[in-house]
């Protein structure tokens, strides 16, 4: 009888071409990304709001860009042969989800979100095939005031992340039978605001289909980031697709592999806080019960809390929470069991404080805001 081999394939470790995997250290930068991002939302009143990834292909069909649809869209049909598509942008799902409940809104509408969106094209700096993006819409203002404040929001999420003015330059320009009055309108504004390194610039062409009025992009003045930043503008047409009455919007997106190219080529990216605050480092397995129960205490006044069970020697399990960049420690032994006396010490400059249980997270806290 012949013998039945199986031939193992060996599946790859590396994601798909143009996306990423976020380790915790990417993830924790990707996060600061999104809080200033939100952070500068909220500051201007506007509300988060998701959706799925998933659309019909034919929304994207009817007002998406030429190049996105023919060439950079992922589309597939599902088990009920309805062609759906892995969203490119976000712009027509707002949209839609306006055109939907318009009549329950009350306008003008202020609304963000930080979708994953997917785009099939060549990877290279500052541009992968997914990617997060920030949005941020203004429903419902006619006049060039909810352009100025679009493009105000887009400056103090710069000055938010800690650009200098001469880092980043904002161009403005207008779409085809737009009067350029707008433009001059809206440098005044601008420098009303104290926003002064904005200007005319001709280059700008905003690759959607829907743009109807001002269009922006924020831009590195260095050489080193040659994509832009940010962009947006007008697209007060975009709800005629679903047979709707017109509604003004104006609308600005910001990707986050550009963002992070940005910050990192101006070194702006902060020290981002270890994964917790207090590491219990354990004598032996005796410790361990005595270890989880503070830890409970700890975690319940807002310390976060890591406890070794690795029955490593106290030096190794100290030099772990070293490498991770966890500030406190505290090591746990028969004579803290017995007596729920310990010594807590700060990593950074070997400073040692005796602690009882209960005044073991008051301590902590007390360092922290020094």
């Amino acid at each position: 009888m012949a013998e039945n081999k199986t031939t193992k394939t060996k599946v790859s470790t590396e994601p798909y071409k143009g996306v990423r995997d976020f380790y915790p250290a990417d993830m924790a930068i990707l996060n600061y990304i999104f809080s200033v991002w939100r952070k500068t939302a909220e500051s201007f009143g506007y509300q988060e709001y998701n959706a799925s990834v998933l659309e019909l292909a034919d929304l994207y069909r009817a007002k998406s860009g030429t190049e996105i649809v023919s060439e950079q869209m992922y589309v597939f049909k599902d088990k009920g042969d309805r062609e759906v598509a892995l969203r490119p942008e976000m712009t027509p799902t707002v949209a839609r989800m306006i055109a939907a409940k318009r009549k329950e809104l009350a306008f003008p509408i202020r609304w963000y979100s930080i979708p994953n969106a997917f785009r099939y094209e060549r990877p290279q700096k500052g541009r992968t095939r997914e990617f997060f993006q920030f949005n941020a819409d203004v429903f419902g203002i006619d006049g060039i005031e909810a352009d100025i404040e679009i493009i105000n929001l887009a400056y103090t999420m710069m000055k938010n992340f800690g650009f200098k003015d001469d880092q980043f330059r904002i161009g403005i320009n207008v779409s085809k039978g737009v009067d350029n009055k707008k433009i001059d309108e809206a440098i005044s504004k601008l420098s009303d605001l104290g926003i002064k390194n904005a200007g005319f610039d001709s280059e700008i062409v905003r690759g959607m289909d829907y743009y109807t009025g001002v269009v922006f992009e924020v831009y590195d003045t260095s050489k080193e980031n040659p994509r832009a930043i940010f962009g947006g503008g007008r697209y007060d047409n975009l709800l005629d697709i679903f047979g709707t009455e017109k509604i003004s919007a104006v609308g600005i997106g910001m990707g986050d592999v550009i963002a992070r190219d940005m910050l990192e080529t101006y070194g702006l990216i902060p020290d981002l806080k270890s994964a917790a605050d207090l590491y219990i480092c354990t004598m032996d397995e005796k410790s361990i019960n005595y270890a989880e129960n503070l830890a409970q205490k700890s975690r319940a006044s807002g310390i976060r809390t890591i406890v070794d069970y690795s029955n490593k020697k106290i030096g190794d399990q100290i030099k772990y929470a070293s490498k991770n960049n966890i500030p406190f420690i505290a090591v746990i032994g028969e004579n803290e069991v017995k007596t729920g006396k310990l010594k807590i010490k700060e990593l950074s400059s070997g400073k040692e404080t005796d602690v009882t249980e209960d005044s073991l997270s008051k301590a902590i806290n007390a360092s922290r805001t020094k």
